[in-house]
């Protein structure tokens, strides 16, 4: 047994560098994987459970997928002997936990992909054994109930984190994503956005608010972002905005507010000569008015003072440079 024919169930290609198991209705990983394997697709399969050690030998693996399995349990050193590990896919699978430890010695593991399990909490530290990790997908963990502050410590170097619908209410502690550069929130159910929910996020050059039920951003809410150029509000429940949000981003592009209730009245003066300002060319993207009923349907970066009845002394455009 030397390990470089393949397993039955499989397919091998490449001299035998990419394995291709799926669809096989394998309750277990194969054995006998070749030692040379580079891409191993295990997904649509029916494993409930990866023991310690099962890909040891495999020091020259890249590519591991598990998704669409039934995987409910990943063993203490079930990644055992994977040094070249970059990307680890587990989505649509059975996990109700954060299979923290058996992440240990995953050095050069820079994705993983845990979307659509029923996590139902991120302890402390839950990545901690990774930080090489640069991108992290936590995507419709529906029975998530918890976060803890210290969740994400440890992952300096990621730059794109997905935890679009999660039914979050509440954005949770990021400051230790210093370099993360994306970020989905999408889908969630977050309602009031306070200052100092982006604390940290200096790197931060896209974050995405769909479809995430934004009734209220409070004034200075986007302060910490001085990196963001694209900013997506699109699907919410937003009126207005306070005065001068967008001012303190000096590198914002793109800013996508389509499908809010816009009451364009005197306080959405200042965003329409934002827009006007920042993307004159594109002033008809953004957002129309929702009410009163004369501006309903206008485009918000069409408007000017004329539209308006403004009291002087109401707004004092004070510009903060």
């Amino acid at each position: 047994e030397t390990g470089t024919s393949c397993p039955a169930a499989c397919s091998c290609s490449n001299q035998a560098s990419r394995v291709i198991c799926t669809r096989r209705e394998l309750a277990e990983v194969p054995a006998s994987i070749p030692v040379n394997t580079r891409y191993l697709n295990l997904q649509e399969n029916s494993i409930q459970v990866i023991r310690t050690d099962t890909f040891k030998h495999l020091r020259h693996l890249e590519i591991l997928q598990l998704s669409k399995n039934l995987v409910r349990k990943i063993e203490v050193g079930a990644f055992n002997g994977l040094p070249s590990l970059n990307t680890l896919e587990l989505f649509d699978n059975r996990l109700t936990t954060v299979p923290t430890q058996a992440f240990e010695y995953l050095s050069k593991l820079r994705e993983l992909w845990l979307r659509n399990n029923p996590i139902e909490s991120i302890p402390s530290y839950a990545f901690n054994r990774v930080p090489s990790l640069r991108r992290l997908d936590l995507g419709e963990l529906k029975r998530l109930e918890y976060i803890s502050e210290a969740a994400f410590e440890g992952l300096v170097n990621l730059r794109y984190l997905n935890l679009g619908m999660c039914n979050l209410k509440d954005i949770p502690n990021l400051t230790a994503l210093v370099r993360l550069e994306e970020l989905e929130l999408s889908g969630n159910r977050l309602d009031l956005i306070r200052p100092g929910s982006f604390q940290g996020l200096t790197s931060l050059r896209k974050l995405w608010l769909m479809h995430a039920q934004v009734a209220t951003i409070e004034r200075n809410a986007f302060d910490d972002l001085k990196s963001l150029e694209e900013l997506n509000l699109s699907h919410n429940n937003l009126m207005s905005l306070p005065h001068d949000l967008f001012t303190p981003l000096h590198r914002l592009e793109r800013v996508h507010l389509n499908h809010n209730p816009w009451h364009c009245n005197c306080d959405v003066l200042w965003l329409s000569w934002w827009l006007k300002e920042t993307v004159p060319s594109n002033t008809t993207c953004c957002a129309r008015c929702h009410a009163p009923a004369g501006l309903k349907g206008r485009y918000i970066g069409e408007l000017d003072q004329s539209h308006f009845t403004c009291y002087a002394g109401t707004k004092h455009h004070h510009h903060h440079h």
